[in-house]
Parts: C-alpha cells; sequence; structure tokens
C-alpha cells in the first residue's frame, strides 16, 4: 500500500511490523518477517532517512516507528500536487487535441491506396500488429491470395491474436482456398456466419482496411481508415458480427481426444462445419471425405452424445463444452 509514496514492499513491511510494536531491533524484525537480517537491515536505513522510523536514545539498535501521518503525509501531500498539475495539463493537451481533431480535413483520416500496392501495405501493417489483427473475410479475395500472406503466419508464431469472420460460403468451396484450417490449427480464432457484409482487416483497432473497387476492377483501391467515428463504426461492426459469429474448430489431427468418449479432432472439426449449417455434401467437399463418410461420422457422433438427432447433438455438445 505505501509503495504509493515510495516505499518498497519490504520497507512498507518492516515500518508496518514496528508500527505494532512499542520498539524492535532489526533480529527482532527479521525473525517476525521470516526474511534475512541485512534485508531488514537495508529497509531500516531508508525507513530512518525517510524519517519514518527513528532510533531510541536509550539503545540505537532499537527503532521506533514515527506517525503515518507525520511520517508519509508530506510526501503524499507532494505527490498530490504533481497529479494534479499532470492531471491540468492532460486536461488541456485533451482539449486542444479535440479541437484540432475537429478541424482536420478528411485526407487524415483517410489514405486511399491503389492496385499492386494494396498487398504490401496490408502485410506491413499486419507486421506492426502489437496485440490483434482482425479481419473480415469476403470471396473473391482482394489485394493478395491466402497463401501468399506470410505475415499471418510471423504474427501467429509471435503471439498476435488473430480474430477472422468467414461467410459460409467460404467453407463449400473444394480444396481449402482461405487455407482456414491451416490458419485456425496454427491459432488462428476463425468464426462462420451466413453472409458477410464486406471486407476488412483491421490492426490493433488503431487501422483498417476496406477495399472500394473489386478486385477484378482495371484498378483496384482500398481505403486505410485511421482513429476517426468512422474506425469506431467499423470496430462496432466487427464485434457486433464476431459475437453472432459461430466458432471454427480445426484441432490439429495428431492431438489425442481428451477423453475416452470425446470426438476425434476431425471429428470436432466436422461438428463446428455443422453446426456452421453446413450441408451434409458440403463438408463432404471441405474434409475431401464421402458423402457416405460424413454421414456416418455424424451418426457415430450422435451415439457417442447418447442423444438421438442432429439438434440434439449441436446441444449437447455444447453443454460438453466440445465447441
Amino acid at each position: 500500500m505505501l509503495e504509493a509514496v515510495g516505499l518498497r514492499p519490504s520497507e512498507w513491511r518492516a515500518y508496518h511490523v514496528l508500527m505494532r510494536l512499542p520498539t524492535g531491533t532489526a533480529e527482532e524484525l527479521a525473525e517476525r518477517l521470516g526474511l534475512d537480517i541485512d534485508e531488514v537491515a537495508a529497509a531500516l536505513a531508508v525507513l530512518q532517512r525517510r524519517k519514518a522510523v527513528t532510533r531510541t536514545p536509550d539503545d540505537p539498535r532499537r527503532f521506533r516507528a514515527v506517525p503515518p501521518d507525520l511520517a508519509f503525509g508530506p510526501e503524499l501531500r507532494r505527490r498530490q500536487r504533481d497529479l494534479a498539475v499532470v492531471e491540468e495539463a492532460v486536461d488541456r493537451l485533451s482539449t486542444e487535441y479535440r479541437n484540432q481533431l475537429a478541424l482536420r480535413g478528411a485526407g487524415e483520416l483517410i489514405e486511399v491506396v491503389f492496385g499492386e500496392a494494396i498487398g504490401p501495405r496490408i502485410v506491413e501493417l499486419e507486421r506492426k500488429a502489437q496485440k490483434e489483427v482482425c479481419g473480415i473475410m469476403k470471396s473473391p479475395t482482394f489485394a493478395m491470395r491466402p497463401s501468399e500472406n506470410v505475415a499471418e503466419m510471423e504474427g501467429l508464431r509471435a503471439g498476435i491474436a488473430y480474430r477472422s469472420i468467414y461467410p459460409r460460403e467460404v467453407l463449400t468451396i473444394p480444396g481449402d482456398p482461405f487455407e482456414l484450417v491451416k490458419s485456425v490449427r496454427h491459432g488462428e480464432q476463425a468464426r462462420v456466419i451466413d453472409e458477410t457484409p464486406l471486407k476488412m482487416i483491421m490492426v490493433d483497432r488503431a487501422v483498417a482496411v476496406v477495399p472500394v473497387l473489386p478486385a477484378d476492377s482495371p484498378e483496384p483501391s482500398a481505403l486505410l481508415v485511421y482513429p476517426s467515428g468512422l474506425l469506431d463504426a467499423l470496430v462496432a461492426l466487427f464485434e457486433a458480427i464476431w459475437e453472432n459469429a459461430t466458432p471454427l474448430l480445426a484441432t490439429d489431427d495428431a492431438v489425442e481426444p481428451a477423453g475416452e468418449n470425446a470426438p476425434s479432432a476431425q471429428d470436432l472439426h466436422l461438428l463446428s462445419l455443422l453446426l456452421a449449417g453446413l450441408t451434409d455434401q458440403a463438408i463432404a467437399a471441405q474434409l475431401g471425405l464421402s458423402m457416405r463418410t460424413v454421414q456416418r461420422r455424424v451418426h457415430g457422433l450422435i451415439e457417442l452424445a447418447g442423444v438421438r438427432t442432429r439438434l440434439q447433438l449441436i446441444w449437447r455438445a455444447a453443454h460438453r463444452n466440445w465447441l
């Protein structure tokens, strides 16, 4: 608690114990605190310089605690005055910033990037990410193919969070052109909805990239949206869609099931596709399986869950935290 007035934990503990005693020596305090005698002696030396403890006149080896209001009151009041000055300065700067922001032109809040410069710019922004990259996907992709986006794998390895929302239609395309399974197995959090309203990449909620013209237009273009009301709206849009989207699972096949009554990694993937609303035919195409195999595996999951219908399977899977 007294770290706020510049005391280290050992110094605060020594003062706190001494305050409860009439007087005490370094040895006595060390025994009570369970600390090394040298550490307690150093703490008492600091406290004495801070005028928080004094030596007793009859025995210089013994220390007495000074009342807290006298020991720390002056330092606390000084820090309060400094904090008030800082708060006033921050208020002035905030007011000036808001005034300047209101005077800025749209050119300072939005940047337009054209053609082949879009892909490298997205990679550059992703590589500068500090915390998170969010994406809303829509077919066809713009600027670059998923296989060309090496920045995502680099970011995932570096601990950057990736959250992506996909339209259900991309799960029906054979061959996984969006490399969904690979991305999810490397740590991407992916969710699926019926249809995505736009394409977007957003980095650290500080800048968003939104295409203006289609990727197949003579000269595609994209907007880079910087902190503004528009960026706030894009953040809110992403979070609203994310909240209502269905998680997509793609556990590594090498990972063993969590228990005897838990689905395999591939069955969990199949279950998440089923939850996303895909037909058996679309699931078969996505997993590279036959329709008969998909139906057999769904039936196996129904038996594993101890239910009779697919609807009951989804409910039981959620109840058992399979999804």
